[in-house]
């Protein structure tokens, strides 16, 4: 058993005092009852004992549960504050004074708006007032001042309670420190901008890029454009000087002669002259309407305008006037296969033909063939003549502009019709196709589609 309390202890001397009230002295007791009361006692008191034991063993657990709360409290990755109404800071845990950079000591009963700005002051405590109407503080963010006088931004939310240690409602405050946060979320934003700029300026430098293409384009197309333009003027010097002199001087030296011949009334040999003035006014006009022609199509201003007309009666009406041209003892023999009708343009056809045509009849002595098939849709052209051909070296520059073969430099022309020809079939879609040897002669196909 263990040792009794000291004689001198309070609660000894509260226990012979409460003994002193009992009814019954020890004295008026039987042995039997006495040994009876000293079991009870005995029993009693070892209950006592116990019960003392499990009080302790109580009080040690609240010891451990408050030491781990406090722990819970000061050491939590989270800042924590409680305020009262007033904001005067009641309690900070640890975190917070770290983030604060000042003890516990010196920052409980400041005013929690000392650490904020002017501004920042008055919109914290127009929150707080509103927290403890509404039992939450909203998250907030503020600037909030070390010690040092750096600052951090922190993020606070809460909720208001009561503190039952000053008997009034508290603010339970958590705060974290999220300036790092926010210098990643700056520099996030910054990079989102530095993306999004370089979206930009690479977008500008495609459409740079795009411009400087196509000026260069259109300066390489002005500058070619240019050369073209010199070429053809240059030819056209070229040409005037030779090919336009002979007509002229045709037409002069006839005017001359007509003139003597009325003067001494020989009206007979004037006849022979007109004709004469007449077919070199017809080479005049034909130079120059190669060099319009080939002008509109340089220009693209020549437009297709297709229709549907009779080709038999389009190629007698052309025949016809092609008669002007043939030589003595040549004819132009035609042939159609298929239906008469047909969609094209007329003026284009023509143009195409004539030139065509013109050549057959100028470097051949024999007659001159002309087939039209239409079938499926698509019109054939075939012009044949058996004249002096084109010599096989000459032919891959045969739709060059200004190009004449070399057995055909005794023959008066600019160079122009086989390539005007060739460009008024791309205008219609076209193909052109072309068979031809030295002194056998040659065959040129085209084929038209309608659409």
């Amino acid at each position: 058993m263990k040792a009794k309390n000291p004689p001198n202890s309070a609660l000894r001397k509260k226990a012979e005092a409460q003994i002193k009230n009992l009814p019954l002295s020890t004295l008026d007791l039987t042995m039997e009852k006495a040994k009876i009361l000293m079991h009870e006692l005995e029993v009693h008191q070892i209950e006592l004992e116990m019960q003392n034991q499990e009080l302790r063993e109580a009080q040690q657990q609240l010891e451990k549960a408050r030491d781990e709360y406090c722990d819970l409290f000061d050491f939590a990755p989270v800042g924590y504050l409680i305020l009262n109404e007033k904001g005067v800071i009641n309690n900070i845990n640890l975190t917070a004074c770290h983030l604060f950079g000042i003890d516990r000591l010196h920052i409980k009963g400041k005013p929690f708006s000392a650490y904020l700005s002017k501004g920042e002051a008055n919109t914290f405590f127009l929150s707080l007032r509103q927290a403890f109407k509404t039992g939450t503080l909203p998250t907030l963010e503020f600037k909030i001042k070390r010690k040092d006088n750096t600052y951090f931004n922190a993020l606070m939310n809460g909720t208001i309670d009561t503190d039952q240690n000053i008997n009034g409602p508290v603010c339970r405050v958590a705060i974290q420190d999220i300036t790092e946060t926010r210098k990643m979320e700056i520099l996030q934003e910054q990079h989102e901008d530095l993306e999004r700029e370089n979206t930009k300026i690479e977008k500008y430098n495609q459409e740079l890029e795009r411009i400087v293409l196509e000026r260069t384009k259109e300066l390489s197309e002005a500058l070619e454009s240019e050369k073209d333009i010199n070429e053809m003027k240059s030819a056209f010097i070229t040409i005037a000087s030779h090919e336009l002199r002979t007509p002229v001087t045709i037409i002069l030296s006839s005017v001359i002669l007509m003139e003597k011949f009325n003067n001494k009334g020989e009206y007979d040999k004037i006849d022979r002259h007109i004709q004469r003035i007449k077919s070199a006014i017809k080479n005049f006009t034909s130079i120059l309407d190669d060099f319009l022609s080939l002008e509109k199509l340089e220009r693209g201003v020549v437009r297709v305008k297709k229709e549907t007309f009779d080709i038999m009666e389009f190629m007698k009406v052309l025949t016809e006037e092609m008669e002007g041209i043939l030589k003595p003892e040549q004819h132009i023999h035609y042939s159609h296969e298929g239906n008469n009708l047909v969609v094209q343009n007329q003026k284009i056809l023509h143009n195409i033909l004539v030139n065509l045509l013109t050549n057959a009849i100028k470097y051949s002595e024999t007659d001159v063939m002309l087939n039209t098939m239409n079938r499926n849709g698509e019109l054939t052209v075939i012009v044949k003549d058996k004249g002096i051909g084109i010599p096989e070296q000459d032919q891959k520059n045969l739709f060059k502009r200004f190009f004449r073969a070399e057995n055909v430099k005794d023959f008066q022309g600019t160079g122009l019709g086989l390539s005007i020809v060739k460009r008024y079939v791309e205008l219609l879609n076209g193909s052109i196709e072309y068979v031809s040897a030295l002194s056998q002669g040659s065959t040129f196909t085209i084929q038209l589609p309608e659409n």
